[in-house]
């Protein structure tokens, strides 16, 4: 018995030694990996960073950041928006901010993309990159069209608190960034402009809010001497569409297409109500307040000229004009405000915003929180909104940029803006939208030379848009 203990404590003895021995062998091992891959990576004193170039240029037009970083992010931006611009004050803004990003995250270099500027190729291109997964990681999106985007964007959420989101102006959030499907955060808006009236308060003490104000007031302004009442770009362009019509339009509750993207606009109620917007057009003609010579104003310039040769104290223009407003009216620029497009009752508001948000396409998720930081520095956080719209002459759309930057809180006309676009409504994201445009445009055009009535010109516009879609 006690030999039989004795061989059973050697046995296990031995097992015991044995299970000790393949420990410390596979510890051997492990050690012996480590180090040989220490040694491969360049030894474990070294800490592993990224080179940089002695003589970097950290901002170059076709590299934001250190040529060596192992991270690439790519974005595409209009080049009114890119430190490509030849504008000066805007490349220095742009070139100084992303340099201090870059700086600052030596790891990451970014590639810059520039868009087509014609507004139907951008779209289509876009939609097919998007598609087909060739987009960019973060692209410049008109704001109008956002909702197209959203089953490709990622979601952004975590990045921005509630309070955050709450920042944004309302019309922001429910039009172009919050996807309504799954309540996601899908975009930033970055700024925005309008189109509203422009009016001398020396002369215009209270501006008009309804069409039978704006048409009184102006033939006041007539009997005072001016030469025209009032004034509205009416060369064919967007601009008629944005300024003149669709404001008012929307403000009537009019729907330029129905929930299946086809068109409405020339039906039942719709009808009804741009047919009233030409007709106070047409009134504001044939009544002499407004000349049919408004055919010929094709471009800012010539609403400015007319302001600054005093021969109208009232005109429908975008806010992006105060830049060249006050470069061209000097001192004279004290006596000028800025209010709501007139609807066709006083106690309504409406306006149209414009603008560009920034959507997000990768789904690596260090790059996307790489590139909501670079945004977020140069255009879409308070600070880099503030710079960036103060730079650029845009309208900020967060609420704290308005109340907490001097730039904006003491410019008075900034203050206008932004009361102004309070009640705001969006374009449709139609893939129709630019044939109805145009089609109004030209129907528009036709009230106001007296080539038709304006029942006939809303129907001929109508069944010119059905057919070019079908």
């Amino acid at each position: 018995m006690a030999h039989e203990r004795m061989n059973t404590q050697t046995k296990e003895s031995f097992k015991q030694k044995e299970k000790y021995m393949k420990k410390q062998l596979i510890t051997l091992l492990v050690v012996l990996f480590a180090v040989t891959s220490l040694a491969f990576a360049g030894g474990a004193a070294e800490s592993k960073t990224t080179e940089v170039p002695a003589n970097i240029v950290w901002v170059t037009p076709d590299r934001i950041g250190n040529p060596n970083a192992p991270i690439t992010l790519t974005y595409a931006v209009d080049l009114t928006y890119s430190h490509q611009t030849e504008t000066a004050s805007r490349k220095e803004y742009l070139t100084r901010r992303m340099e201090e990003w870059a700086k600052a995250h030596p790891d990451v270099k970014l590639i810059p993309q520039i868009l087509s500027n014609n507004p139907s190729e951008r779209l289509a291109k876009q939609l097919e990159q998007a598609a087909t997964g060739t987009i960019a990681d973060a692209v410049q999106i008109d704001g109008q069209f956002v909702p197209l985007f959203y089953r490709w964007l990622q979601p952004i959420d975590k990045f921005y608190s509630k309070e955050d989101q709450a920042d944004w102006f309302d019309w922001c959030l429910t039009e172009a960034m919050i996807d309504p499907a799954d309540g996601k955060l899908k975009a930033v808006w970055l700024l925005t402009n309008t189109v509203g009236l422009w009016y001398d308060k020396t002369v215009v003490p209270n501006p008009p809010k309804s069409w039978d104000e704006f048409i009184k007031v102006g033939k006041e302004l007539q009997q005072k001497g001016y030469q025209y009442g009032f004034l509205t770009w009416g060369g064919k362009n967007e601009q008629i569409s944005y300024g003149s019509v669709f404001p008012m339009f929307f403000g009537l509750g009019g729907d330029l297409v129905d929930e299946k993207d086809h068109p409405v606009y020339g039906q039942g109620a719709n009808r009804d109500k741009l047919v009233e917007v030409f007709k106070f057009w047409e009134r504001a003609v044939k009544e002499g307040v407004t000349p049919r010579r408004i055919l010929d104003i094709n471009n800012n310039g010539d609403l400015v000229a007319e302001a600054k040769a005093k021969s109208t104290a009232m005109f429908l223009g975008g806010s992006w004009l105060m830049s060249v407003l006050k470069d061209n009216l000097g001192s004279e620029m004290d006596k000028w405000d800025f209010a709501n497009t007139p609807q066709y009752r006083a106690d309504v508001k409406m306006q149209i915003p414009g603008g560009y948000t920034m959507g997000y396409f990768t789904k690596d998720p260090k790059k996307l929180e790489l590139i909501v930081d670079f945004m977020d520095y140069v255009y879409a956080g308070k600070d880099g909104m503030a710079g960036w719209c103060s730079t650029a002459g845009y309208t900020p759309v967060r609420e704290s940029v308005f109340a907490e930057y001097d730039v904006f809180k003491n410019d008075r006309f900034q203050q206008a803006f932004g009361a102004a676009l309070e009640t705001a409504r969006l374009r449709p994201n139609s893939s129709n939208y630019n044939i109805i445009s145009e089609h109004v445009q030209e129907g528009w055009q036709n009230v106001i030379l007296g080539a038709q009535t304006p029942e006939q010109a809303v129907d001929t516009a109508y069944q010119k848009t059905l057919n070019q879609i079908r």
